[in-house]
Formats: structure tokens, C-alpha cells, sequence
């Protein structure tokens, strides 16, 4: 196993409901935003693969969708600011990468500078379901930047007032209830290779 698998292997052990935050860009846009659908989907630390489940109507998966790649960062635990600026409003009419420490990664996204981890991924697979697009990408390059425990979605919750916590509930409805006739027409219509047996 190379050093550069080694690191992405002890990325991935990390995780336990935790907050990523998917950047992706063109040299003329980017974007990102707050994620829970971030996955380790191959047992092969060789050939690290992560899969994302991003709503169809984002800012950010229209930019994975332009590129074919993104990339994940895992915050500190003390970064719920951090998270908020990409958890809440559209990457359409701001900027979420504004005044933030940023670099670019091999396959051209974004790169939190700040973050406590992160994985540069290029899509080699992509499934849409209506209420979400499941992208699987090849895990290219990988770092970490501290030792701490990443940011979780419930420390999240506990740490942001009662107007922030229910803008972000009734974001995450709005999702729900946008994707839900498309979500329910692709199950009545699964393709012949993912009905079961």
C-alpha cells in the first residue's frame, strides 16, 4: 500500500455521522455544500472509492456533473461556522468560497486549506434516483490536517440557535418534498439491473 492509500485508509476511519463539506468548480464557478451522504464504497484500500449522494437540484451537483469531480472535506469540531456557510443558501447567488482559504486540488475542485481532512475524487460512475444522484468516484489524492474528531451532524445541531436549527430542518424538507415525485416515478421504473432477484 502506497503512503498515499495510507492516508486516505485513516481518513476513512474517521467517520461516524459525520459533516462533509463537497467543493467542485470550473476556473469561472464554484460551489459546495454541507453533506451527510459521503461513503467509503470499496473494501480495497488500493483502490479507494467514495460514493456521494447529492440532491438533483444543487448548485454544487450541477458543478460535479460539469467537471466530474469533487472534493470532500471533513471539518474540526469547533469549525460550525465553517459548516453553516455551506449548509445554508445556494451556491447560485453567492459565493459559499469567499474570504476562505483555498487552494485547488489535482482534479481542479476547490480546496479548503482550513479543513481537518480532505479527498480529491474523480466520477467514474453516476445514478440518478430522483430524490438524489449517486456519484462513485475514485479517491485520487488525500491529506489530514489534524487529529481531532471530525464535526458531527448532531454537534452540529447542538451548537447553532433555535432559528438556525429550523431553517436548516426546513431546508432539508424542501429537499425532501421538491424530489419526492421524482424519487417515487424512478422507483415505479427501476431499471431491469437493479430490480432484485
Amino acid at each position: 500500500m502506497t503512503i498515499e492509500q495510507q492516508k486516505i485508509d485513516k481518513i476513512f476511519r474517521l467517520t461516524n455521522r459525520e459533516v462533509w463539506v463537497v467543493t467542485a468548480g470550473t476556473p469561472q464557478r464554484r460551489g459546495g455544500l454541507l453533506a451527510t451522504w459521503i461513503l467509503q464504497a470499496s473494501l480495497d484500500r488500493e483502490s479507494p472509492v467514495l460514493m456521494a449522494g447529492i440532491a438533483p437540484n444543487h448548485f454544487t451537483r450541477q458543478l460535479i456533473d460539469e467537471t466530474g469531480a469533487f472534493a470532500t472535506h471533513l471539518l474540526h469540531q469547533n469549525q460550525v461556522d465553517l459548516a453553516l456557510k455551506f449548509a445554508l443558501g445556494s451556491g447560485r447567488s453567492v459565493d459559499k468560497l469567499a474570504g476562505l482559504r483555498v487552494s485547488e486540488t489535482e482534479t481542479g475542485c476547490p480546496l479548503l486549506k482550513d479543513a481537518l481532512c480532505w479527498l480529491d475524487c474523480r466520477v467514474f460512475a453516476r445514478l440518478d434516483t430522483g430524490d438524489r444522484i449517486f456519484f462513485w468516484a475514485d479517491v485520487v489524492a488525500g491529506d489530514q490536517q489534524g487529529k481531532s474528531p471530525p464535526l458531527t451532524e448532531q454537534e452540529l445541531l447542538q451548537h447553532v440557535d433555535g432559528e438556525i436549527r429550523n431553517q436548516l430542518i426546513a431546508d432539508r424538507q424542501h429537499d425532501i418534498e421538491k424530489q419526492k415525485p421524482q424519487h417515487n416515478e424512478w422507483r415505479q421504473n427501476l431499471p431491469a439491473l437493479l430490480r432484485p432477484a
